[in-house]
Order: C-alpha cells, then structure tokens, then sequence
C-alpha cells in the first residue's frame, strides 16, 4: 500500500525526474496502475489540448465508468461513438446497465454486435454487466435477430479454449482448418505460434509470427513478438523497425519502450536506449524490474556509476531479487570494490541458493581477495549446479570434491 501511494502522489505531477511527461500517455498509464482518479485529471489535460481526439474520450470514459461515475462516462463514451460509430458502443451498453435504463443498453448492444469493434461472444456472455439483461424479453430478441457470430467465430473461441486447457495439438488442428478458411488469418497465427512455443517447437513459433506480423501490420502483438525472436536470432536492426512501428501506431504500449531500449543498447546505441529506459520511467517511476533492466544497459556499456545508481533505485523499490543483487555485484566488481561485489553475491545467493553463476562470480571475487578456501567452496557450489567452468580452479587449487 505504501509503495502504490508513492505512484499515485508521484503520478499526480506532470514533471518528473526522466522528463516531461505527455498527459494521455500520463493517463494511460494511470489506468494502467487503476488510478483511474488521477487517470481522468491527465486525461481531462489531454483533451483541453486535443478536443477532438477520439481516444482520449474513450479512455477518459472507462476511468469514470471505473470510479462509478456513470453519468460523466456515458457523456464521454457518447462524444467518442459521435466520432467513430461502434467504438463506445458496448460501454455504454454496460453503462446504461449500472445506470438501470435495461432498453438503451439493449439499442447499444445491437450496435456493438453491428460494429468492427464487436468483441467476442464469450466475451459478452460472461460479462457481468450484461449478463443482468439476459432476463429480458429484448435480449432474446437481439439474438434471435441474425447470426451475429459465425461458425468460424466459434470455432476460433473453442481453439483459445483447448490452448488455456493444455490441448495444444486439438488447438492447432482447429487453427490450421480456420487459416485454410481464411479466417483472421494475422490472429490465427499469432496463436499458433505461441502454441508452438509452448511446446519448445520454436522454429515453427518463427515462421508462424513471421507469417502473422507480415499478413497484418496492425496486429501489433504479433509484430513486438516477432521482434522478441529477432533480437534472439541477432536480427536487432528489424527489431527495432517493428518496434518502431508499434511505438508510433499505438504510443501508450509502454512494454514496447523497455524491449526497444534493449535493443537498441544490442545494437550499440546507448543514447537511444536511455531516451527509452527514460520515457518509461516517467510514467513507472517506481518500476523496479524497468530500473534494473537500466542498470543492465548501463552497466554493459561500462557505465557502472549509472549502472550502480539504477540498481540501488531499483534495490531500494524490492530488495527481494537475486538478480538485483548479482548485477550490482558484478558492477562493484567492475568498478574494484570488491568486498562491496562480495557482500551483494552472498545477499544474491542468500535469494537464490541453487544458482550457479553466482556462486561462481562469488568464487571470482573470494579468489581475489586472497580467500582460497572461500574460492573453492563457491566453485565446488558452482560445479554442483552446473557451472563447468569451474573445474579449472578446482583442479588446480582445491582438494577435488566426490563426483569430479
């Protein structure tokens, strides 16, 4: 509770310490934190400087309806349907609901169920706004109408159905029928492919994403996984073209900021990657994994003043990762203050006892404080779980252990 009411009083500024924060990029990320308070003040900001912006209603109107402010959301939804017809449809649907006015939601599902914006059918019936109109005469009606949902629409829902239950090769049999259809393709393969990958067949996860991203460049989920698999596969300059896609066709996608960042660092461009690592922190100031990831960047790049300012930061949000721990002790390391590396690996391990690397960069750093005794024990520990590397010193320096 403390920590979040750190995020809320420092969210409520419009200038942080990373730099001047955009207000609906402010607001989304309040949404985000569900500080839909302070969501609806930088909102508000946002369209006092851009009156004509869909979105911003549209998110504006979902932070009054998560405060229960039903009025100010229907306004606001009704603004955002006025200029883009079926995008406010199903919340005001769900609106009208919770403000008891059952036949205007019942008009509003009609024109969800009509629009591109038309979520799926599961989706519908499970919700639990919604599901209060099932007892009307009038909802039967609306069903009755037409077919608003076909049988590829089902059939795909009942895929994503065997794929959360561990019924991956029924699944893909049912994808591989709906792609042959041409049924959303883009979204089909998208689906394969983290099938695929859950099943450790991460070449065909590959070429399924590949396929998915270039069948359809507004499937922005498949376009930052493909980026994931290229920065594995040392193909960062196209990471970062796609990513640079997303970033500009959906800004508030802040994940795609810190892979960015990251990729950028791979590819030697240290400025570019802190302009990201610093955007993100200025919407997540209190981010301890986005403020180790910084430290990592900084810290390979040599910059180990940084590095250590970043993780102590980071430290200071969480002290309860190994990791944190590790990569500041290789930045003391680094930096000759050895006893200080020394004391984070021992905190490290006191996390995450069963880690190799740990204990073999602690081994490192007793061997150069003239600890031999101390030397031998970490890389017998690092040998047991399955550092190799360590054998050299063992044979060399240490009464060799059973099993060696």
């Amino acid at each position: 509770m403390q920590k979040w009411a750190l995020v809320s009083g420092l969210l409520a500024v419009t200038m942080l310490g990373y730099g001047q924060a955009d207000p609906y990029l402010m607001g989304r990320a309040c949404m985000s934190l569900e500080h839909f308070d302070s969501a609806v003040y930088h909102l508000q900001e946002a369209m006092d400087q851009d009156p004509g912006d869909t979105e911003i209603r549209y998110y504006l109107g979902i932070s009054y309806f998560e405060m229960k402010d039903y009025p100010s959301a229907r306004n606001a939804f009704h603004e955002a349907e006025k200029r883009r017809k079926g995008m406010g449809s199903l919340y005001l649907a769900k609106t009208e609901v919770r403000l008891n006015h059952p036949e205007q939601a019942l008009k509003y599902m009609r024109i969800h169920l009509s629009s591109r914006y038309k979520v799926s059918e599961k989706e519908i019936l499970l919700d639990e706004d919604l599901s209060k109109l099932e007892r009307l005469p009038g909802w039967q009606e609306l069903w009755n109408e037409k077919r608003w949902y076909s049988g590829a629409d089902r059939e795909f829902q009942e895929a994503l159905f065997l794929k959360d239950n561990g019924n991956s090769l029924e699944a893909i049999n049912l994808l591989n029928k709906l792609e042959k259809q041409g049924y959303k393709r883009s979204y089909v393969q998208t689906e394969k492919a983290t099938i695929y990958a859950g099943l450790d067949n991460m070449k065909a996860a590959r070429s399924e994403i590949r396929s998915a991203a270039k069948s359809d460049v507004r499937n922005l989920d498949a376009v930052q996984l493909l980026a994931t698999y290229q920065v594995e596969e040392n193909s960062v300059e196209e990471a970062i073209i796609g990513l640079n896609r997303v970033i500009r066709q959906d800004p508030a996608r802040f994940d795609a900021y810190i892979q960015r960042a990251e990729a950028r660092s791979l590819e030697g461009d240290l400025d570019g990657a802190m302009e990201d690592m610093d955007l993100y922190l200025t919407y997540f100031p209190t981010d301890d994994d986005a403020l180790y990831r910084k430290g990592k960047i900084e810290f390979s790049h040599g910059k180990y003043l940084n590095a250590i300012q970043s993780l102590n930061s980071a430290l200071e949000l969480n002290n309860s990762k190994a990791e944190y721990f590790f990569v500041r002790g290789l930045t003391y390391a680094s930096t000759g203050t050895t006893r200080y590396a020394e004391k984070d690996m021992s905190m490290a391990l006191d996390l995450d006892p069963y880690n190799g690397e740990i204990w073999f960069e602690k081994g490192a750093l007793s061997e150069a404080l003239g600890n031999r005794a101390g030397a031998c024990h970490c890389y017998q520990k690092a040998f047991q779980y399955g550092i190799y590397e360590a054998r050299e010193f063992l044979d060399k320096n240490c009464r060799k252990p059973d099993g060696i």
